[in-house]
């Protein structure tokens, strides 16, 4: 009875504590590393989708690294393809820190995004520009299981149609007799 009674009492006041997502990514401007890590991985785990750009300002800010790598894994957590997966892309191509570059393809990794041509970008500016960082490679090369190189070739026009067997087959002329 005594644990029903504290229940009834507590829970109210930790569904106050709780926050909405936009007091969340308003947090994720907060001057506290702590606050803002918080909001990210809050916002990660909830698949918030909202705080994409948000998470995106943050993984390119200048604030500390470990608030940037737990933005990366939120957003990679939200599993958005499309816009995450730029995002991602843009801050390999600007972050001299091998520890978010290492953790932003984790996140594109995660999201999966093997038809959009940033991630293959990415991809390669690692191949080109981070090749001594045997970490970057080892993810590198697991995303190469996923998307082998020439995997993202444009896709042949309508009038081009793939062949099969049988239309072959009957695109030959006939043998001579």
């Amino acid at each position: 009875m005594k644990k029903l009674i504290a229940l009834c009492i507590f829970m109210p006041a930790f569904a106050l504590l709780a926050k909405d997502t936009k007091e969340l990514i308003e947090d994720l401007k907060s001057t506290d590393d702590k606050v803002a890590s918080d909001a990210a991985q809050q916002l990660g785990s909830d698949g918030s989708k909202d705080a994409i750009e948000p998470l995106g300002e943050l993984i390119k800010s200048n604030r500390a690294v470990g608030v940037r790598i737990v933005a990366t894994s939120a957003l990679g957590r939200i599993d958005q393809k499309g816009r995450s997966t730029t995002i991602l892309r843009e801050a390999i191509e600007t972050d001299p820190d091998n520890r978010m570059v290492y953790t932003q393809l984790l996140a594109i990794l995660n999201i999966k995004d093997t038809d959009n041509p940033d991630l293959l970008k990415a991809v390669e500016f690692c191949e080109a520009n981070k090749k001594s960082d045997i970490y970057i490679t080892d993810i590198v090369s697991r995303i190469r299981k996923i998307v082998p190189k020439g995997a993202n070739a444009p896709a042949p026009a309508a009038d081009n149609k793939p062949q099969t067997p049988a239309s072959d087959a009957a695109a030959q002329p006939a043998a001579p007799k």
